[in-house]
Parts: structure tokens; sequence; C-alpha cells
């Protein structure tokens, strides 16, 4: 975990996609950022420490990649690669990629479960059929979108800055150029001027926020900003090693439903 000191940053991007507007303010509170994506190692800790079964393993599988392109394969979870092939522990082999195929609720419980191990607040309580989630619990989190476009920018702007660092996209990212339809090793290309990994390419990240086209019209000017209240999907940042140059812009967003998981999704984790 990185220390990162906050401040007021320009948000968003003038000559993007319409989601992506305005370009605006927003005031941010110290926070801490990981380095680098989850990996798979990190994952499997918390797995075998408290049984979790993920919701690919509840559900019908996760998406891959191979010659048909994306589509659901049954028995694909956390433990396989994009192509749905079983990963080894191993840390020489697989066990420093990021962990792919886990959903925004399974990222949520891994969160909850450092906290636990760190003697902090949990930020996100699961009840039957309701998630309430505690903004002021100094527990470990997903970051916020505005947390993770100032991460990412160290400084600059969308505007001036492209990417997450300085330099080519090759330097930068592992991305649909370079990557060879593939995943690779977390924190192997040029980090950012924060020292941070990857927020750039290699798999998308999921964000705390819910994804609203609009919500930075509607919640432009809030300090700490984290969104719309509600909403049907969460926000994704970053691209991955399977999208091209304009999916790896720094303000540019997507979402998915929040149990949705397939072989270019992770997450990093963050908090107060």
């Amino acid at each position: 975990m990185l220390p990162l000191s906050g401040g007021t940053f320009q948000m968003g991007s003038r000559a993007g996609d319409a989601d992506e507007k305005p370009l605006h303010s927003v005031t941010l509170s110290p926070f801490y950022l990981a380095n680098t994506e989850t990996t798979f190692l990190q994952f499997q800790a918390f797995v075998e420490a408290t049984h979790y079964v993920t919701d690919a393993e509840l559900g019908d599988g996760s998406f891959i990649w191979d010659s048909l392109g994306w589509h659901k394969a049954e028995g694909v979870n956390w433990r396989h690669d994009e192509r749905g092939q079983w990963r080894s522990a191993t840390p020489g082999a697989f066990g420093n990629y990021p962990v792919l195929h886990v959903s925004w609720y399974d990222a949520a419980h891994y969160c909850n479960w450092l906290s636990q191990q760190s003697g902090l607040t949990q930020v996100y309580d699961f009840q039957i059929n309701t998630l309430i989630i505690l903004p002021v619990a100094n527990g470990y989190r997903l970051p916020t979108e505005a947390e993770w476009e100032y991460a990412a920018a160290a400084g600059a702007t969308a505007g001036d800055q492209p990417y997450a660092g300085r330099g080519s996209l090759n330097a930068l990212a592992w991305y649909s150029g370079n990557a060879s339809g593939r995943v690779h090793i977390a924190a192997t290309r040029r980090p950012n001027a924060f020292g941070l990994s990857d927020l750039t390419g290699n798999v998308w990240e999921w964000c705390h926020d819910w994804y609203d086209a609009r919500s930075y019209e509607k919640n432009r000017d809030a300090a700490d900003r984290s969104g719309p209240s509600a909403g049907q999907e969460r926000t994704l940042r970053g691209g991955s090693w399977n999208n091209n140059r304009a999916h790896c812009r720094l303000a540019n967003r997507s979402s998915r439903y929040p149990d949705f998981r397939d072989g270019s999704i992770g997450f990093r984790v963050a908090r107060r």
C-alpha cells in the first residue's frame, strides 16, 4: 500500500466520450492504494483462510477468451487464466499474475477479510439480501473512481497525459498491441510517477462506485466524491490486455453488474 496525499485535481476529459465530461475539479482526502492489482497468491490466501466461494463457483462459471472470442465457460473461476486454463499457485508460475474471474462482490469480501486481518472496521456489511456500505470505516475497500483517476494521473490531467505514466503505451501497459492475447505478471511495465503499476492495461479494475453516465454532471463538485448513491452496475477503470489504446485512456469508463466476472477483470484495494 502506498500513501497518497490527495488534494485537488482535474477529473474527466474535454474531448473524450460523453460519460467523461465535463472536466471538473475534485478534492480528495489522503488515502492508501495498493501498488498492484490483487494477485492470484493474495486471493488464494483469502480463500484458504475463509473458505469463501466466489460468484463464478456459485453460478455458471465465467467468461473466457479463446478462438471463439468471449464466451461463458462452466467451471471457470479465480483458479483459471483468461483462457480458462487451470493456474498453478507456484510463485514462479502464475502466483504473481492478477487474479481474474472475480466479481465486484468477491472483491468486496476480500477487502473485508483484509480489514479483519488488520483489526480495522469493515466497509462492506453483507446482510441477507442487503449490502450496507459504511463510508467512514477505516478498513480496506475498492478505490473510488476519483481516487483511481487521481492515482493513475499522478498529478497530471487526462488531457495532458493519456495514460498512467509518461512514455509510450508499450512501455507503460499490457494492452492489445503488445500483450499477445493474454494477461501478464503484475508490475512488469513501467510504473507511473507515484510508483503505482498497471493502472493502465493488464486487467480492468473494479471501483467502489456505482456507474452513472451522467454522474459527473450530478456529483462533480462533491469532496471525496464516490459517485451515485445507487445504481445497477459498478464502475471499471483502466482497460486490459484485450483492449485497444482508446479503452486504456485515463478518463475512459466502463461498467458491469456487480456479479459479473471474466478473464479481463481484476481489482486493487484502497483504504482511508
